[in-house]
C-alpha cells in the first residue's frame, strides 16, 4: 500500500519569529507530529498518506514566531507502534516536549515505565486512519496506565462512536478526543452527538482540544461554521478545553493552512485574559505534567 498512498503538502514555512508574540508565556501546542527520513524511520505500509519528513527543528520556527513555548508529540498512523522518532525528539527538549504514543495493549509495565520517563503522558487510539488501537482497548488501557497519571486520547468522529457517553465514565484516567470530536456542523448545539460531548464535559473526564478547523468545517475560512461550537465548548467548561496546530497539517493535498493565520488558531481572539489563560497554559500544563510559569 505504500506504493499508492499519495504525498502530503508541506506545511509552510513562518518568518522569523522577531514580531510581537501571538501567545501567552507557557503556551502549549497539545498536537503536532514529526516524520523522520523514511530510511530510519520506516513508514507501515498500510497507510492512507505520505508525508514530508520533518523535524523538531522544523517546528521550532512555529514555535518562535507564534510565542509556543512547550508541545506534544502525538504518535501518527504512518508508524502504527513504533515510536522512534516521537522519543528522539522528545529527547531534543524534555523540559518543553511530552509525548502521546501507540502501544500494543499488552506493552510490559516496565515499558510503560520506560516511556513515562521519555516524557510520555498518554496513548493515542486513532479510529479514523489504517491500524491504530480499538477502542475497546480504552477501559483496559486506562487501568494499566491510571498509576501512571496518563490519558487516553482518541481521534474519533463522535457522530460514529459506539456508546462514547458509556466508553469516558467508565474509563478510569481522563479522555481526550482531538479535533473537536470531528463534529459535523449542521448538526445541533443541543441534540446528537455534541450535546453528549457537552455532558461529557461538565462531567469533566472529557477533554477537547480546539484544533484543526479545516479538518471539520464545511465552511471554510474562517470557519464561521464552527464558532458557535466554540463558544458551547468554552462557555461549558473552559478548564477541560486544549488548543493545538496540527502540525504539519498531515493529509492534506490542497489549501494547506498557514500558521499565522488567526482563522487557522481557533482560539477567538476576544477570549478573556483568564480563559485564554486556561486553554493555552494552565490546562495542558495540568493535563501533561509541565511546571505553571512564573507569574
Amino acid at each position: 500500500m505504500n506504493e499508492v498512498a499519495p504525498l502530503c503538502l508541506p506545511p509552510r514555512p513562518v518568518g522569523n519569529g522577531t514580531g510581537v508574540r501571538v501567545f501567552l508565556p507557557g503556551t502549549c501546542d497539545t498536537h503536532m507530529h514529526v516524520f523522520g527520513p523514511a530510511e530510519r524511520y520506516p513508514l507501515v505500509p498500510a497507510r492512507n498518506y505520505t508525508p514530508h519528513p520533518v523535524t523538531f527543528a522544523d517546528y521550532r520556527p512555529v514555535m518562535a514566531a507564534l510565542g509556543i513555548d512547550r508541545a506534544v508529540l502525538v504518535q501518527p498512523s504512518v508508524y502504527g507502534t513504533e515510536n522512534s522518532a516521537l522519543l528522539e525528539a522528545l529527547g531534543a527538549a524534555p523540559d518543553a516536549l511530552r509525548g502521546v504514543v501507540v502501544v500494543p495493549p499488552d506493552l510490559p509495565d516496565a515499558d510503560l515505565q520506560d516511556l513515562h520517563r521519555a516524557g510520555v503522558r498518554g496513548i493515542r487510539v486513532n479510529r479514523r486512519n489504517p491500524g491504530g488501537l480499538s477502542l475497546e482497548h480504552v477501559a483496559r488501557l486506562g487501568s494499566r496506565i491510571a498509576p501512571l497519571g496518563w490519558h487516553i486520547q482518541l481521534q474519533i468522529e463522535i457522530a460514529k462512536a459506539p456508546d462514547l457517553v458509556g466508553m469516558v465514565e467508565r474509563c478510569p484516567v481522563p479522555v481526550v478526543i482531538d479535533h473537536f470530536g470531528f463534529l459535523d456542523p449542521r448538526q445541533s448545539l443541543r441534540g446528537g452527538p455534541f450535546a453528549q460531548v457537552l455532558r461529557l464535559l461538565e462531567g469533566g473526564n472529557l477533554w477537547v482540544k480546539l484544533s484543526a478547523p479545516y479538518r471539520v468545517s464545511l465552511s471554510g475560512r474562517p470557519y464561521a461554521d464552527l464558532a458557535p461550537f466554540v463558544a458551547a465548548l468554552i462557555s461549558c467548561r473552559p478548564d477541560r478545553l486544549l488548543w493545538a496546530t496540527d502540525w504539519p497539517h498531515t493529509e492534506l493535498w490542497a489549501d494547506m493552512p498557514d500558521d499565522m493565520d488567526p482563522a487557522d488558531r481557533t482560539i477567538p481572539e476576544a477570549l478573556p485574559a483568564p480563559v485564554r489563560s486556561l486553554i493555552l497554559v494552565e490546562n495542558p500544563a495540568r493535563l501533561y505534567g509541565f511546571a505553571l510559569p512564573a507569574r
